[in-house]
């Protein structure tokens, strides 16, 4: 039996672009508007586009088919590489959700683009209140650890000690036996693994800082496997997730997404949401605001078993 579906009909038609060649979050994200979807009961219509790469002809090719589709919701997973192309190939009667792009890695104005990354300049701006002078920096010459010494340098700036961690360093004595370091307020600007690494080093010769801070990059419940309590006492972390419905939560978990910890997969929840309601609502509490999700970084401790949220 041949069952033709009027997708004209559906009260939901969405677009989900990704670049695979760049996008390793596209099926977390992809889970979690599905999860989303299926707590509202929605009939919906969803489109699911495999661009390639961030080339103007990838691009532009799928913003063509999602026109043809009649579709003018569309949530992408583009860098901000990819900014130029959007704002050429982005008509105004689309809405283009970027959960990977700030508003301020765009030098042009395109109303049809609506901009879902979190801010690592806020999250060290509400560190920063907590800095007890005698800053210092570590960093990763990585994508993202270059980006947050950027952010560290235009925000904070000073710094009696900053060190580039290199990506197969396995010597962290060199690197932590600092006498700069005590007292100091040292900004680990480092992923995971690295972050792990220096903790514990850092007690294993004896060297305390007054104050640890990190960015989203390490609100991670590893965090808790791979170091022990005593390494973390010191340690303050920014988080700019909130809470949401415990229902929406755990249908977005079983479908397979992670709003908890994985903040792009809680900035595709703020933006499938704020399309499936043609603007805010209340079932999420981070809103959006001049094509924008205003974030409000909170700062937490660590626990045997969790974060807890420092009020």
């Amino acid at each position: 039996i041949d069952i033709q579906i009027d997708k004209t009909k559906a009260k939901m038609q969405l677009a989900f672009i990704y670049p695979s060649s760049v996008s390793k979050y596209a099926r977390s994200s992809l889970n979690t508007i599905s999860g989303y979807l299926s707590y509202q009961k929605a009939d919906y219509n969803l489109l699911v586009i495999d661009c390639e790469n961030e080339s103007y002809d990838k691009i532009s090719s799928a913003f063509s088919k999602v026109q043809q589709e009649g579709i003018t919701n569309v949530v992408a997973l583009f860098t901000p590489n990819a900014i130029s192309t959007l704002n050429k190939v982005v008509s105004s009667d689309l809405k283009v959700y970027l959960p990977l792009i700030e508003k301020k890695d765009s030098l042009e104005s395109n109303d049809g683009l609506i901009f879902g990354s979190i801010s690592y300049d806020e999250q060290l701006k509400k560190l920063s209140y907590y800095s007890a002078g005698n800053n210092a920096m570590f960093y990763q010459d990585t994508y993202l650890g270059l980006k947050l010494k950027r952010s560290y340098d235009s925000i904070i700036g000073d710094a009696v000690v900053r060190k580039e961690i290199g990506k197969n360093e396995r010597n962290f004595k060199s690197i932590v036996n600092d006498y700069r370091l005590r007292n100091s307020s040292l900004f680990l600007n480092t992923d995971l693994v690295k972050t792990s690494l220096i903790l514990s080093q850092l007690r294993a010769y004896d060297v305390f800082p007054r104050i640890i801070f990190s960015t989203q990059l390490n609100y991670d419940p590893m965090l808790m496997v791979l170091t022990q309590d005593k390494d973390r006492e010191k340690l303050v972390i920014a988080n700019s997730i909130d809470n949401v419905d415990t229902k929406l939560k755990d249908e977005i978990t079983t479908f397979g997404g992670n709003i908890t910890y994985e903040w792009v997969d809680y900035s595709t929840l703020v933006g499938v949401n704020y399309l499936f309601n043609n603007g805010n609502s209340s079932l999420i509490p981070t809103q959006v605001a001049n094509n924008e999700v205003i974030y409000t970084p909170r700062l937490f401790k660590s626990t045997e078993v969790g974060f807890l949220e420092i009020k």
